[in-house]
């Protein structure tokens, strides 16, 4: 760990808050907004999906932006997105303007979900990657804590423009890190031509130990893809890229099938619902053991590795979600079915965090080669959160229709389908470089046919 690893690993960091608080802080917004706006219930459903909405379009173009201009210059732009969102928001007087800045934050995030964990994952050594890429899980779950924080100290004034303009500080000092601090990506620059910045980068990051022996493991990737004829988006689905890249994009999926965005959002309704007076106070604290528990799982990333804490966290989010389902399906709401809805919200949180949440952006930043990391990460995450998107917009027709209990067994459902997928296809990354995992999805494909 160095001064330019600490840069890298801090900037990450805020974009992972930027996200966080996004989500936090428009639970508090928005019961404000309802009264000054007069907005509806389902007018309140589309302004919470409309962050996820702009994301999965961002996550899409995303990819090969960054391939072009690079991850830095992906990062800064993503970070002036933000703030331009933030400010139609502080100045908004009618519920279009308010889906117009909300979109507008929406592009920024979704950048910052593909960018980021991207730039940490090639800018950072094997044995630093797993926590470099999970802080970024860490700082999302920190700025959800102080959105509620943010909510619960304006709740009295009812000032939902200054919730909306504290955003502006983490913003601000993302996109100024970004300009001034923040190194290009090694591998970027070695790919598009700048070998003596890619060695000088590379320098620093592993204080001069080693540093031609990562370039040349970078170069010898290179060279094998140029062998390859074809665009990166054909090679998506050739042997060996279209595991990796399938693999990415069921992860990608089934990570938002959780349910974890609906219910942090909804988590103060549904605890209601269950017969729990006490239900803001409860959403807070489930902010804080999300908080906490990353704080765990990010130091057993490299120790553990990525796929044991899959495999327990989704096991542990099945079980969680079925008991809930049970609770709600076999017992009316009463305080006795609200605490344990509440104790479920936790046990789901601590095996989220521990599996899911910290090992997502790692397992589809490190599973995909080079030459389709940027367009898979695209992609993969364009359908993570379109997925949320349209999770957020029919949660509560789904109540409405299948109740809370067909809800919560529907969700875990397809964390099982997660769980056998940590258990079979998703090799093990700890202390391997990109390299060493490219070459082993592309044992025995070979380089000399046209893709």
């Amino acid at each position: 760990m160095n001064k330019t690893i600490l840069i890298v690993m801090a900037i990450a960091g805020l974009g992972g808050f930027l996200y966080g608080f996004d989500i936090g802080v428009i639970a508090g917004a928005l019961v404000f907004l309802k009264k000054d706006l007069a907005i509806s219930s389902n007018q309140a459903s589309l302004i919470v999906a409309a962050v996820l909405g702009g994301g999965s379009l961002a996550t899409l173009f995303s990819g090969p932006f960054a391939d072009r201009f690079g991850r830095r210059f992906s990062i800064n732009l993503s970070a002036v997105v933000f703030i331009i969102g933030t400010i139609v928001l502080i100045y908004s007087t009618s519920f279009a303007h308010i889906m117009i800045g909300r979109l507008i934050q929406g592009v920024g995030v979704g950048i910052i979900t593909i960018v980021v964990p991207l730039y940490v994952a090639e800018s950072t050594p094997s044995s630093l990657r797993g926590r470099g890429v999970t802080l970024f899980q860490l700082c999302l779950t920190f700025g959800i804590l102080v959105g509620y924080l943010v909510n619960y100290a304006l709740k009295s004034s009812g000032n939902w423009q200054l919730m909306f303009a504290t955003a502006l500080i983490p913003s601000v000092l993302f996109l100024i890190g970004g300009l001034f601090l923040l190194p290009r990506s090694p591998r970027w620059l070695y790919q598009h031509g700048d070998t003596d910045e890619a060695r000088s980068v590379l320098a620093k990051i592993q204080n001069n130990v080693d540093v031609d022996e990562a370039l040349n493991k970078i170069k010898a990737v290179i060279e094998e893809e140029n062998k390859r004829t074809g665009s990166s988006w054909v090679l998506l689905f050739k042997p060996g890229y279209r595991k990796a890249f399938l693999l990415a994009l069921g992860i990608g999926i089934l990570n938002q099938m959780t349910g974890i965005n609906v219910l942090l959002q909804f988590n103060t309704t549904i605890l209601k619902a269950s017969g729990l007076n006490t239900a803001v106070l409860g959403s807070t604290v489930i902010g804080l053991a999300n908080f906490v528990i990353t704080i765990i799982a990010m130091s057993l990333v490299d120790k553990i590795g990525r796929r044991p804490l899959l495999i327990i966290g989704t096991a542990g989010v099945t079980i969680s979600l079925l008991f809930i389902g049970i609770m709600q399906a076999f017992f009316p709401p009463s305080l006795l079915v609200g605490y344990s809805t509440l104790a479920g919200f936790m046990v789901f949180i601590i095996f989220y965090a521990v599996g899911p949440g910290v090992v997502v952006w790692l397992a589809i930043s490190e599973v995909l080669p080079l030459a389709i990391r940027a367009k898979g990460m695209a992609i993969a995450l364009f359908a993570n959160s379109l997925v949320s998107a349209g999770l957020a917009a029919i949660f509560m027709i789904m109540v409405g229709v299948v109740g809370y209990s067909g809800t919560f067994f529907i969700l875990a459902f397809f964390v099982f389908l997660y769980l056998l997928i940590a258990i079979f296809p998703l090799p093990e990354t700890k202390d391997r470089s990109l390299e060493e995992i490219e070459k082993e999805f592309l044992a025995g494909v070979k380089t000399d046919e046209p893709v």
